[in-house]
């Protein structure tokens, strides 16, 4: 009886490794937000989003336990007659299969409108990406130093 169970044991862990491989998930990372001065009123977040998965999906928003500001948007940059101009995206950003979005400064961004805390080097704060089709994600965004070419965000 001991062999047989060994047998089926031994039949069932062979199979187990030529099961399919879970689908992979949607991957968050250089996640960041940029420190703002201390009487700031917006401040904005980046980050690359992978989705590794073979069907398409959406940010569709972004929340924070926190109460870090009075509102969370999505946000992108758009050329208007010559013009740079930021955008809030409410439909979401899509995130097609196999694909990677990248949120920085020009692009895609998560805009922090009316700030509630300061934005300090070295800060950590915690931001819930909820998607279309995957389970929403808490991810910890480390409050970092960013220089760039004198925009705004």
């Amino acid at each position: 009886m001991l062999r047989i169970v060994l047998i089926i044991s031994a039949l069932l862990l062979c199979l187990s490794g030529c099961a399919p491989v879970a689908p992979s998930t949607i991957q968050i990372s250089d996640s960041k937000i940029r420190a703002a001065f201390s009487q700031a009123a917006t401040g904005a977040a980046y980050m690359t989003i992978t989705n590794h998965t073979d069907t398409d999906d959406r940010l569709m928003s972004v929340s924070s336990i926190t109460y870090i500001a009075r509102d969370i948007q999505i946000h992108t940059m758009l050329m208007q007659e010559d013009m740079m101009v930021m955008q809030q995206v409410t439909e979401g950003v899509a995130l097609p299969a196999g694909s990677e979005v990248v949120f920085a400064p020009g692009g895609y961004h998560i805009m922090f409108m009316g700030l509630q805390t300061e934005l300090d080097e070295g800060k950590h704060i915690a931001l819930t990406l909820n998607f279309a089709n995957s389970p929403a994600q808490t991810v910890n965004f480390p409050v970092v130093a960013m220089h760039t070419n004198g925009m705004s965000h």
